[in-house]
């Protein structure tokens, strides 16, 4: 189960899982890229809800479905999610289960990264807000 955090935590957070991945990496001494090891995706959500209640149904199913290491935000109508040891194909596979669930309530916006090709969390997340105000979302 996801852990669902406040919004102005997730930059800490996911700093700190990088950190642990880079460590982690480097005591193993992996050369090879590993999935569980080498990547992070990150998502953000734009519900088209018209209750709470069905907004936060929609949280709650998401938070059970992923996993313990995975981190949840939500900020004004939007859900940001943070999937350590995910690639692109990984998050795509998921968002497309629950677009096919949840038929049609949500867009959303991508991205996965080579954990070596992160220097920290403020070189990414801009990234993800930009291609998510490109689609007009003011998040």
């Amino acid at each position: 189960m996801a852990k669902i955090i406040p919004f102005e935590y997730l930059e800490t957070v996911v700093e700190h899982s990088i950190s642990n991945m880079k460590r982690i990496k480097k005591e193993l001494t992996l050369a090879e890229e590993i999935e569980s090891v080498d990547f992070i995706s990150l998502a953000i959500l734009n519900i088209n809800l018209n209750t709470k209640e069905y907004a936060d149904d929609f949280t709650k199913t998401l938070c059970g479905v992923l996993r313990d290491s995975d981190i949840i935000c939500v900020k004004n109508g939007f859900i940001y999610l943070f999937l350590p040891g995910t690639n692109f194909e990984g998050v795509m596979d998921i968002i497309s289960d629950f677009k096919e669930f949840y038929d049609g309530i949500f867009d959303y916006v991508a991205a996965a990264h080579l954990l070596s090709d992160i220097k920290n969390i403020a070189c990414i997340l801009p990234d993800l807000q930009k291609l998510a105000s490109d689609k007009g979302w003011k998040v």
